[in-house]
């Protein structure tokens, strides 16, 4: 037997070991075949490891007695986070419990009852997994509202995507960035006021301090 096949044989034998004992924690031994067939579709479909299928079935029988469109919903969700093996599945819940925290902290600083939407919830995700943020540095995103008086998500959006831009990816970087940006815009006054230059001044976002200072930095030299 060469080594692919024993190794197959191996997988095929943790396989029905897994399906055994899902059937022994969740189904009390009387599992349906419809479920048997299901769970092997399941794992020809997403490749789980056994360990993974039984983590499966631990985590939708911890909320209810669910149904089975409910499981594989489940399932499609751990396979688009690319889960296979237990070590991805546990690396997903630790990512899973970042994006929550971080996720709770916007709703409530946006005095919200209700959860972000879906297409909220997936610019967090982005945030904390393709950006590499994390609550630490989206809580400096959070502090900027206080002089706001309905901040909406859309402002979170427009500062955490500037960063990213920027290549900021630690809280040292967006100090001293903060700190920098700061100190551009008491310069821009100054200019403006030394050279007494009509150009309207918006310190709205970081592109017009840039503009309103170099504009006025070319003006002071060539006057």
């Amino acid at each position: 037997m060469t080594e692919e096949a024993i190794e197959s044989n191996a997988k095929n034998k943790n396989r029905v070991k897994a399906i055994q004992s899902i059937n022994n924690r969740h189904f009390q031994g009387i599992m349906s075949p419809s479920w048997s067939s299901d769970i092997d579709l399941w794992f020809k479909k997403y490749n789980f490891d056994a360990e993974v299928m039984v983590s499966l079935f631990d985590h939708c029988f911890s909320k209810s007695t669910p149904h089975r469109n409910y499981v594989q919903a489940v399932a499609e969700a751990w396979h688009g986070n690319k889960v296979m093996t237990y070590t991805d599945l546990e690396n997903y819940y630790q990512k899973y419990e970042k994006t929550t925290k971080i996720k709770s902290a916007i709703t409530k600083k946006l005095g919200r009852y209700n959860a972000l939407s879906e297409f909220e919830s997936a610019i967090v995700d982005k945030w904390v997994l393709d950006f590499g943020y994390d609550l630490d540095i989206i809580t400096i995103a959070l502090k900027k509202t206080t002089a706001k008086v309905n901040p909406t998500f859309d402002y979170f959006v427009k500062i955490i995507s500037n960063w990213n831009e920027r290549g900021l990816k630690t809280v040292a970087d967006i100090e001293k960035f903060s700190e920098e940006f700061k100190q551009k815009s008491k310069n821009a006054k100054e200019l403006k006021k030394g050279a007494n230059i009509s150009t309207e001044y918006n310190q709205r976002t970081y592109e017009d301090i840039d503009k309103l200072y170099n504009d006025l930095q070319k003006a002071k030299q060539s006057g």
